[in-house]
């Protein structure tokens, strides 16, 4: 085990080891078409319940089943690369989904496609971004790695996908652009039916129709089928093989489990940061419940 997580450095931007590098390049020099939806976050932030909302909304309520993998129907850019997201991307309602880490500067942005970005609080984000690094010991070598570490290299920008302060910086400030929806994972979790009325009504507002119809019944097929519990279910849809030793791909997915292992030191470090890096008007959008 390495005493810190191993990575692949892209000219200072730092990716999971074992990441294609020449896809990389290709991602980020990808053009997007007109009908792409991209679902945007920093890892860790609620990015695999997001593109499963998405996926429902557009596949009629029908989950990602047991034999199948969202990465392969919602793929990852930056992982991928270009042609992949051309030929073999799932295409839903006319809407190609996409995936990335990025944040807003080296996303490939059209004023015609579309993008949705989740954000989570800090603490619950390097709590689960903590255990994911663990969990996969190929990309990262950094099996039984100590938390305190982690915490350093988190709050400096140090793990892969880079400066989580910066990546929700660069989309909030483009929340009122008309191709961008911004969310809070602790919105989502607080009002999820809403939550998902606007992520359908930004796809289209006969879509959000949609949802309303036969008493609603669409609707209630997302709710159910992006709960924790149903998500917890097949987690071979989300990610690879994973060591019964390790924590499971979705593990609670509660607001506010950080203090499970965050000291309240460490907890009011990040909240400080974040009441440094973001107005008090972004403060407001980011809400309470992000620092509690």
């Amino acid at each position: 085990m390495s005493s810190k997580p191993t990575y692949t450095n892209h000219n200072g931007f730092l990716m999971p080891f074992g990441f294609p590098t020449e896809n990389f390049s290709s991602g980020l020099s990808y053009k997007p078409d007109d009908n792409d939806v991209f679902v945007c976050s920093y890892p860790k932030c609620g990015t695999t319940l997001m593109q499963h909302i998405v996926y429902l909304i557009l596949n009629d309520g029908v989950p990602v089943q047991s034999n199948e993998r969202l990465d392969k129907l919602f793929p990852h850019l930056e992982e991928v690369g270009c042609a992949y997201i051309k030929d073999r991307a799932s295409v839903k309602k006319g809407y190609r989904l996409i995936k990335t880490h990025l944040p807003y500067d080296m996303t490939p942005i059209s004023s015609n496609a579309k993008y949705i970005f989740i954000a989570r609080n800090p603490k619950d984000c390097v709590v689960s971004f903590f255990h994911h690094t663990r969990g996969f010991p190929k990309h990262y070598n950094f099996e039984g790695g100590d938390f305190d570490v982690y915490y350093e290299l988190f709050v400096k920008g140090e793990v892969d996908f880079g400066d989580y302060f910066k990546c929700v910086k660069s989309f909030i400030e483009h929340r009122e652009d008309p191709n961008v929806l911004f969310l809070t994972y602790e919105d989502l979790q607080h009002d999820k039916g809403n939550t998902i009325r606007r992520v359908a009504r930004f796809l289209d507002n006969t879509i959000e129709e949609r949802l309303l119809e036969n008493d609603c019944k669409l609707l209630k097929a997302v709710i159910h089928h992006s709960s924790i519990e149903e998500m917890k279910k097949d987690p071979l849809r989300w990610c690879s093989l994973r060591e019964s030793r390790h924590t499971p791909f979705v593990r609670s997915g509660k607001v506010g489990g950080w203090d499970e292992i965050l000291s309240e030191e460490q907890a009011d470090r990040l909240n400080s940061i974040a009441r440094t890096v973001f107005t008090e008007e972004e403060l407001q959008i980011l809400g309470d419940k992000y620092f509690s």
